[in-house]
């Protein structure tokens, strides 16, 4: 939960378009909630999937709610260009922190 805290504060360094709408608003918790989830899940596959392949597919999961996001901001005003901005920013994090986090999912997995 503190990685996605951190996810969400790093967001408030948008343009001035995307910070109108606040870091917090339900659309961009929702993408950032899915990639984690989808993170942790891939993340604890046996055999092991190298960390770069999980974090691209965590992405490629989560696509329906991205595009849902990216509607959703286009419908309160937001320019499209700060929407991509937005998705950048979170996608950049993301891929700077999922690499610890995903070691420490796999250290922690508790044999069934």
């Amino acid at each position: 939960m503190a990685r996605i805290s951190l996810v969400l504060l790093a967001a408030l360094s948008f343009s001035s378009g995307a910070r109108a709408q606040g870091a917090f608003d339900p659309v961009s918790v929702a993408y950032v909630l899915c990639v984690t989830d989808e993170t942790k899940k891939l993340a604890l596959v046996a055999p092991p999937i190298a960390t770069e392949v999980v974090i691209e597919r965590a992405f490629g999961a989560c696509g329906g709610v991205e595009a849902k996001a990216r509607k959703a901001l286009a419908e309160k005003g937001v320019s499209a260009g700060a929407i991509d901005e937005r998705i950048m920013q979170i996608k950049k994090f993301i891929r700077l922190t999922a690499p610890d986090d995903i070691g420490r999912f796999r250290v922690n997995k508790v044999p069934r």
